[in-house]
């Protein structure tokens, strides 16, 4: 994650290594996160409003190195830490995201569902069922949402409080990742995967309702540069 203001302040999370701060572009790294009961660090979210408030979504979201113990919060730019997981309880917590014009409604993507806090992590309520690992924001509306439940896709129109799964064209998968763009909010990109393999890039050229495939081979998910067969 990046500071708001500050282009030297950088952080970074390690499955099951703490998270680290640097404050002179990546040069040096600092950590104060060795004494948590818990080292897994798969998400970091900074307060666009005030920098000093931290949120860190604790597990190993991928392969489970490091248990999660849902989501906590630094007051003091990471120096200390404290849980904020009311409601969450010990999640893994893959995603975090803050409403882009009030810093008190945060939303997590965790192995438990996707939950949402209007109280800046003080409680947390549970919107959606399922391990989601991606959340994101139709950039210039955040009352539409986009999410993967594992490979499957959920689409929101009422700032999370609800999620419909599916859309047409899209298929579901073992696992999924999306991206947005604010160059045209209308687009919106899935990527799925066959468990070990590629399974397709699919785009959405309307928030989400319907989608087109772009590609399906090679196999970028191979250990082999030019395709192949399984891997990651």
């Amino acid at each position: 994650a990046f500071h708001p203001t500050n282009p030297n302040i950088i952080y970074a999370g390690a499955p099951a290594g703490g998270l680290w701060i640097s404050e002179d572009h990546g040069l040096t790294w600092t950590s104060h996160t060795d004494i948590l009961p818990t080292l897994g660090v798969s998400a970091i979210l900074v307060d666009h409003v005030n920098p000093d408030v931290i949120y860190m979504g604790t597990g190993d979201r991928d392969a489970g190195d490091a248990s999660g113990l849902g989501v906590w919060k630094s007051f003091d730019g990471g120096q200390t830490w404290a849980a904020f997981n009311a409601g969450i309880g010990n999640s893994t917590v893959a995603r975090l995201l803050m409403h882009p014009q009030n810093n008190e409604i945060v939303f997590a993507a965790t192995a438990g569902g996707i939950y949402k806090s209007l109280d800046g992590g003080i409680s947390w309520v549970k919107k959606a069922n399922g391990t989601f690992k991606d959340l994101v924001f139709k950039p210039g509306n955040p009352e539409i949402m986009y999410a993967m439940n594992n490979g499957t896709f959920n689409r929101s129109t009422d700032g999370g409080e609800t999620f419909i799964q599916g859309a047409t064209g899209l298929p579901t998968g073992s696992r999924g990742a999306l991206a947005v763009s604010p160059a045209d909010p209308e687009v919106v990109y899935a990527f799925l995967t066959n468990s070990d393999s590629f399974k397709g890039l699919y785009r959405s050229d309307d928030s989400g309702v319907t989608f087109t495939v772009r590609s399906t081979s090679p196999n970028i998910m191979s250990w082999d540069c030019s395709g192949g067969s399984g891997g990651q």
